[in-house]
Order: C-alpha cells, then structure tokens, then sequence
C-alpha cells in the first residue's frame, strides 16, 4: 500500500540547524605524535608520572591539599621531561641503553599523549594510552627488564593492574624475589 504524496512530506522531518549537522572526521594529518619506540627512561618517567596523580586525590582528601599539588604538579613534571631524572635514578637493569634520552627525544615526548596541550583536549584517548603504557612500564619495571619467571605470565593476554600484582604477590608469597 502506497501512501498519497502529501502524507509523505508531511513525514519528513525539517531540516538541521547547522550547528547539528554531522562534523567531518578530523584528518589524521593532525593526529598526536605516538611515544610508542620512546627511550625506556622516558616511558619510566611518564608511568611514575601517573603514579604521582593516582597519589594526589587520595592527599586532598586526606586534609593534606599543598602536598597534593605538589605530587599533582611533579607528575606533569616528571612525565614531561623527566626522562633523563629517571634514567640516572632507576638501577641499571631497568636500562634499555645506557645512553640518557637525548634532548630531542625529550622534547618530542613532552609534545605527545596527554601531558601536553593538545593532549589534554583529547583527553579519553590519550589518559587510555597514558595508562596502557603506564602497565607496560610497570611490567617491565616486576620483570627486571629481561626474561625471568613472571615474564611469560605478565605478557600472556591483556595487561592489567590486578594481573601484574597478582602474580608479583604469588611470587613474593612463595618467598621468590628472584626469578
């Protein structure tokens, strides 16, 4: 059954302001520069980074709000330019190299993920990869750089907080510090 003409354009509905009309799909022209094959150092420093920010809400709430700032403004800091602080701090077997981040290699990591301000405007993506490489970090860092006993369990599947301290507790349980 077919309806009569003026039914059907009684049915459309009006057109959509311009503000509503679908956006066009950002280019990846300007897409954020990625820190995957960044310095070690460099990643470290961004995972202490994070690290320092899960700390500071928990000092606000406690009453303590100017150490709070301060770890909040320390992890910006560290996770933007803080890779060479690292790289001399960390013990040498959590070294890829034993070559400090260059500068070049600093100031290309300041200007990616979310410590920067074009990664702020894109938040969700970049806190996600912030995170992600913060568990990559932090599985290198239980590992000891190398292959040992956790190593195939830690990158078995997905990585998460709860699996890297499980099997970090298992182990420390067992009494195995070393692998």
């Amino acid at each position: 059954r077919q309806r009569p003409p003026a039914a059907a354009a009684a049915t459309t509905s009006p057109p959509l302001p311009d503000s509503w009309r679908a956006k066009p799909a950002p280019s990846s022209r300007g897409a954020m520069p990625s820190l995957s094959g960044a310095h070690r150092s460099i990643l470290l420093a961004r995972m202490f980074g994070v690290g320092l920010h899960l700390l500071s809400p928990l000092f606000w709430m406690l009453g303590f709000g100017r150490l709070a700032l301060l770890l909040l403004l320390g992890g910006v800091g560290l996770a933007r330019g803080g890779g060479a602080l690292v790289h001399g701090a960390v013990p040498p077997m959590l070294r890829e190299t034993e070559r400090p981040p260059s500068k070049e290699e600093m100031d290309a990591a300041a200007g990616a993920g979310l410590y920067c301000v074009a990664g702020v405007r894109n938040f969700g993506p970049n806190l996600a990869s912030e995170w992600a490489m913060a568990l990559e970090s932090l599985a290198f860092v239980c590992t000891y750089g190398k292959k040992n006993c956790l190593t195939n369990e830690m990158y078995r599947g997905e990585l998460s907080l709860g699996k890297i301290a499980g099997l970090v507790w298992g182990k420390l349980r067992e009494g195995v510090v070393r692998c």
